[in-house]
């Protein structure tokens, strides 16, 4: 009896602990969500600024298209994913030199995402703009919030024992983020203009 008893305490300890544990979460996410919905408001004004502004952009490659549908034939050949590849034949198995290589690959994309998204409330109607800020904001927010989660769960906590491999895929993961953006980005001003320009240069 006294076994049984002892069980049902040891349960209930684990019961409490969970509960404090769910809500040290809960509030985290919702000053995360908090502080985002700030920065969104924020980030829409200045875009809005940004946009009466005119560009003035030197595109390093250029290429033309015929039909719509051929924008995913087209960019297989971009620049960004010919120098990824020459970076990745120099890998020598490190965590290290994996965080390296994505963080350039991000950064590369990240550059061509902004840029185009400038080009794009340059060329579209004033409804359109306005939900390309939104949906814009939306993906930044939802790429902020995922890394300060991913940081706190994994790197702050228990769970730290991940290691520099685990903090390596993060970086390789927010990069094919960066990446699908930018070509949805691309897409939509090829589908304006036939047009896919990009900046980005091989050369220092």
């Amino acid at each position: 009896m006294e076994i049984i008893q002892n069980c049902i305490n040891e349960r209930k300890k684990v019961i409490v602990k969970t509960k404090k544990y769910l809500l040290v979460i809960t509030l985290s996410l919702i000053f995360l969500l908090s502080c985002s919905q700030k920065d969104t408001l924020v980030k829409q004004n200045n875009r809005i600024e940004a946009s009466t502004n005119s560009l003035d952009v030197k595109y390093n490659y250029t290429i033309k298209g015929n039909t719509s549908d051929e924008f995913s034939i087209l960019i297989e050949g971009n620049p960004i994913d010919l120098e990824y590849s020459e970076l990745c034949k120099t890998y020598d198995g490190s965590s290290r030199m994996i965080s390296e290589i994505a963080s350039k690959y991000k950064n590369w994309w990240h550059a061509e995402m902004e840029v185009t998204y400038n080009q794009l409330l340059e060329l579209l109607d004033e409804e359109d703009s306005q939900n390309l800020i939104k949906s814009q904001t939306a993906w930044e927010s939802y790429m902020e919030n995922k890394k300060h989660i991913e940081e706190s769960f994994f790197y702050k906590h228990k769970y730290d024992s991940v290691g520099e491999l685990r903090k390596a895929l993060s970086v390789s993961e927010e990069a094919e983020e960066t990446k699908a953006r930018a070509y949805s980005l691309l897409e939509y001003l090829y589908i304006i203009s036939g047009e896919i320009n990009m900046v980005f240069s091989s050369e220092p």
